[in-house]
Parts: C-alpha cells; sequence; structure tokens
C-alpha cells in the first residue's frame, strides 16, 4: 500500500523527470552526459518507491552500501549497467522502463561529440 508521504515523493519525483528531460536537448555533450545519469537515477528512485522498498533493500540485493543507492539516485555517482541490470531483475523492471521516456519524446543523447539525429 502506498501512503501519502510516498505520493508526494511520487509526485516530486515526476517534478523532477520533467525538468531534467526539458533541459536535455540543447545542452553540450558533458551537461547532456550529466542530464542522462540524473534522469536515470530519478528513474530508480521512483521505481523503488513505487514498490514501497528501502535504499538499503536495494543496496543488499546490488551488493553496494545504501550511501551508493543515494549517490546513484542523486546522480553524483553513475550507476554501472550491471548494477541497473540487477536493479531491473530484482525489482521486476523491463530495460524499457528507463528508456522509453526518452524515446518517446525523441531526446538526443550526444554520442562521440555528435546527436544522434545527425
Amino acid at each position: 500500500m502506498i501512503t501519502d508521504s510516498q505520493i508526494r515523493n511520487i509526485s516530486v519525483i515526476k517534478q523532477r523527470l520533467r525538468a531534467c528531460l526539458a533541459t536535455m536537448n540543447g545542452a553540450s555533450q558533458k551537461e547532456q552526459e550529466s542530464k542522462f545519469y540524473e534522469y536515470i537515477g530519478i528513474r530508480m528512485r521512483q521505481r523503488r518507491l513505487e514498490l514501497g522498498y528501502t535504499q538499503t533493500r536495494i543496496a543488499n540485493i546490488c551488493k553496494v552500501t545504501f550511501q551508493q543507492i543515494q549517490k546513484y539516485e542523486k546522480s553524483q555517482n553513475a550507476i554501472p549497467l550491471s548494477k541497473l541490470k540487477i536493479f531491473c531483475e530484482a525489482t521486476n523492471t523491463d530495460w524499457s522502463y528507463f528508456f522509453r521516456p526518452l524515446d518517446s519524446l525523441k531526446k538526443s543523447i550526444y554520442l562521440n561529440g555528435k546527436g544522434n539525429d545527425e
């Protein structure tokens, strides 16, 4: 059961996602990379809260500290793909949960200094 506090948190998360996506295109390569990791962290936090999991529970599953999960969620550290895969398996989350919104909004991510639409 989702509590009122969790509903408020998810609402704030959705606002952060919109703000992150709105500033992604047109940013420099370094800024886009930073925004991308921020976006992944926000989605990770959103999914964790939707399921009612604690950072400690996710940390135990991923074999890292809860502080590392905090850093992933706040984009202070980029989450390695291996840890994201473990997270997806443990939370029964498809990869598309993270990337579908980017695809539907046609957000360009820089690859080797050029946007993927060039």
